[in-house]
């Protein structure tokens, strides 16, 4: 079976998750403000519900930072640190990655989209999916 091939990206490019994330945010919001306006009609812990919801949807939809992803056939390197990444969720033209850090107790969310990616977009699916670091065989099997 012939090895994933190597793969290096920096990803910058966020429309496609602002976009859902901005959906479920207005849901959120929308619901919030249901529930509220239902709850307490014209009293002030309903305004400060509402305001609460904006303030949580405004601060889900900023943009992540950007960051360089990297599988050099051995290892996921994000930003240069080496860690095992996950794909939590695969659209087809974006992903959703976990990455943790060796070492590290919380793991990092990546959404990644293939638009501005095209050349290397079926590379980094290919790697996702199939790509795992080679164990050393034990000294017997040689």
């Amino acid at each position: 079976m012939q090895a994933p091939p190597a793969v290096s990206l920096s990803v910058s490019r966020f429309g496609a998750w602002r976009g859902l994330c901005l959906m479920a945010a207005l849901a959120a919001v929308g619901a919030a403000s249901a529930w509220a306006w239902a709850r307490f009609p014209a009293e002030p812990f309903g305004v400060a519900w509402v305001m609460l919801s904006l303030a949580a949807a405004a601060w889900a939809c900023r943009a992540p930072a950007p960051f360089h992803l990297r599988w050099d056939s051995q290892a996921w390197l994000v930003d240069g640190r080496a860690g095992s990444l996950t794909v939590a969720f695969d659209a087809g033209n974006g992903v959703l990655l976990r990455f943790l850090p060796d070492g590290a107790r919380f793991a990092r969310w990546l959404p990644v989209q293939r638009a501005g990616h095209e050349p290397a977009w079926h590379a980094l699916r290919c790697s996702l999916h199939s790509a795992r670091p080679s164990a050393l065989r034990p000294a017997a099997d040689l």
